[in-house]
């Protein structure tokens, strides 16, 4: 009888245990939620959403205003939780562009005000850029915007003083596309879009393959290269140098064969005296091909001067590539007609934004 109590008892205090236990629980979730209420709430009074700017697979951008300052812009990126049985939290990329974008505070790098929690999401807050570069290089809107052969080096010059910036810090940004590159109403150049970066690695630690949107990937990051270096964002930066000149995408294809073959039709195909180290790579394999077109061929009508710092940032082997620094004390940008300064680019922002607002306001 005395054992059968006891077994009583002790049910009842791992009852009330468990009650208990489930009690803390319910009042921390529910102290958590109305935490994280709270900071939505704030989020609410703080900021008023003004525009929809883009979106990718990790959340979406909006142009907000603060509401306490009206006409003080501000972009607002918003990154989703992960939510299912293998992975919980926030993409590190998340947290690896504000780390990074930290470290950095450079007139050409974007610049980062913040990062905040709301549910279920994680904010990060940068200065508001009123243009982002790819619109430039459009043919349709270069037919409606002047932009002149100084313009194109003013740009350029922007772009590789923030790239050389960059790789001073160790720092490989390892996305570099127009469509990260944008430009403040004062004419200003900033890189944007740190969520691939990350500090270079010891020579001995493999590095992440398949980085860099597609049409901008060096040839080493085709060949799947286990070690590569901040040529690869040199690499990019010609791309985008090409882009501009001929106001469409140089290498253009929906995988990576193609835009291979898309290089090695300009440039040539790599061979053991060209890149020796071609050959030990992964997806290195003998393609079939006549003799380049070359860039001489290709951009003709531009300066030589142009189109040696096109060789120069476009050269197949990575080791023998121009880093950013050298790039910048390169002839082209010493040469007639001098790079556009930021008054001059600033007028293009505006003409921009104009035909930005007069698209809006004729909608049907």
């Amino acid at each position: 009888m005395e054992n059968n109590e006891s077994k009583i008892n002790d049910e009842n205090n791992e009852n009330k245990e468990n009650k208990e236990i489930k009690e803390n629980k319910e009042n921390k979730d529910n102290k958590g939620n109305k935490e994280k209420q709270g900071k939505v709430k704030l989020f609410n009074q703080r900021f008023e959403k003004v525009e929809f700017l883009g979106g990718g697979s990790y959340g979406s951008v909006y142009k907000v205003e603060l509401k306490d300052k009206p006409g003080e812009y501000y972009a607002l990126k918003k990154f989703k939780e992960y939510k299912n049985n293998n992975r919980e939290g926030f993409n590190v990329s998340a947290i690896r562009e504000f780390t990074i974008l930290k470290e950095l505070n450079h007139e050409n790098i974007e610049k980062v005000i913040d990062i905040f929690y709301g549910i279920n999401c994680l904010y990060i807050q940068f200065e508001y850029l009123e243009c982002v570069l790819s619109k430039l290089t459009q043919k349709e809107k270069r037919a409606q915007i002047n932009i002149t052969p100084a313009d194109i080096k003013g740009i350029m010059l922007q772009i590789l003083t923030g790239l050389a910036e960059i790789h001073d810090n160790g720092i490989l940004h390892r996305d570099l596309a127009p469509s990260n590159i944008l430009i403040n109403k004062n004419g200003v150049v900033k890189i944007a879009d740190f969520g691939l970066s990350r500090f270079i690695a010891s020579p001995d630690k493999p590095m992440t393959r398949g980085v860099v949107t597609i049409f901008y990937r060096a040839p080493e990051i085709l060949f799947e290269a286990k070690f590569y270096s901040f040529a690869i964002d040199v690499w990019s930066a010609g791309c985008i140098l090409g882009e501009l000149l001929l106001q469409k995408v140089l290498f253009k294809g929906s995988n990576d064969i193609e835009i291979m073959k898309e290089i090695f039709t300009l440039l040539g195909i790599p061979n053991e005296n060209n890149w020796p180290d071609a050959v030990q790579l992964k997806r290195y394999k003998v393609f079939k091909g006549g003799p380049a077109v070359t860039i001489q061929k290709q951009f003709a009508k531009f300066p030589q001067e142009c189109r040696d710092l096109l060789e120069k940032m476009l050269t197949l082997n990575p080791n023998k590539r121009i880093t950013a620094k050298e790039a910048l004390k390169h002839p082209y940008f010493t040469t007639e007609p001098l790079p556009s300064n930021k008054e001059r680019i600033a007028e293009i922002v505006r003409e921009y934004i104009r035909l930005r607002q007069y698209a809006n306001n004729n909608k049907v």
